[in-house]
């Protein structure tokens, strides 16, 4: 017959069996794993800290989000990478969003709000968007007839203001550099009709609005006369046309 020296313990046993010696390694071997713990915790910390990360917080990548979320970590831009500019308007001829009839030349880009009358004599469509010429010889040949209208130039790549790097348009944020102050007007008999607007529409506001409800040039001309505008019979020789035929 075995003894009871014999019989192992069963595991409802086994703590107790435990010595206070072994309880004592058991105790002196965890606390090192839990100060070992606490310092990666710790460095996990401070690492989300300085980087503008909450570490109360975890982020959810998702494929929707986007620069509108309400989530709250800043966006630092890396230094090793170069600040993403988007492109600015004005993008092609004429576009139904920007409004505004452009084309590219001499590094640099004219712009000019028309009205229907002008882009129809310019030949730009007013229904749909219109991509600049392929050819720069073409590009050239219009900028030339869009300047005769009273475009101002602005240079590329811009100089935005100090702590811009990007507009949603060149004109809404930089001057001109070289800004025309013109309303012009080409009848059916010849010559041209000049608006000086250089000091803004004071006194002539609301029979201003007529350029925009003429529906021919000849009517365009007799608003712009109404309004002391001053008629030259040859272009060429007009002081006001120089600021648009000029260099």
């Amino acid at each position: 017959m075995a003894s009871s020296l014999d019989k192992k313990p069963t595991k409802a046993e086994m703590p107790a069996l435990l010595t206070p010696d072994a309880k004592s390694r058991q105790i002196r071997t965890s606390k090192p794993l839990l100060a070992i713990l606490t310092l990666l915790l710790l460095a996990a910390a401070i690492y989300l800290y300085r980087n503008g990360i909450p570490f109360y917080q975890t982020p959810t990548v998702s494929p929707s989000w986007n620069d509108d979320s309400e989530w709250p970590i800043p966006k630092v831009p890396s230094p090793d990478l170069p600040t993403p500019i988007e492109p600015f308007e004005p993008l092609k001829r004429y576009s139904l969003d920007y409004g505004k009839v452009a084309c590219w030349q001499d590094d640099g880009v004219w712009i000019k709000e028309l009205t229907p009358v002008e882009m129809s004599s310019l030949g730009v469509g007013r229904f749909q968007d219109t991509e600049r010429a392929l050819e720069q010889a073409d590009e050239d040949a219009f900028c030339m007839r869009l300047r005769m209208h009273g475009a101002s130039f602005w240079e590329l790549p811009p100089h935005w203001p100090e702590h811009v790097n990007w507009c949603e348009a060149i004109d809404s944020c930089v001057k001109p550099t070289k800004k025309v102050s013109l309303e012009v007007g080409f009848p059916a008999s010849g010559g041209v009709w000049l608006l000086d607007k250089s000091q803004g529409w004071d006194g002539l506001y609301p029979k201003s609005l007529g350029l925009r409800n003429a529906l021919t040039m000849d009517e365009r001309c007799e608003v712009i006369k109404d309004l002391g505008g001053r008629f030259c019979e040859d272009i060429e020789v007009c002081l006001e046309m120089a600021a648009l035929l000029g260099p």
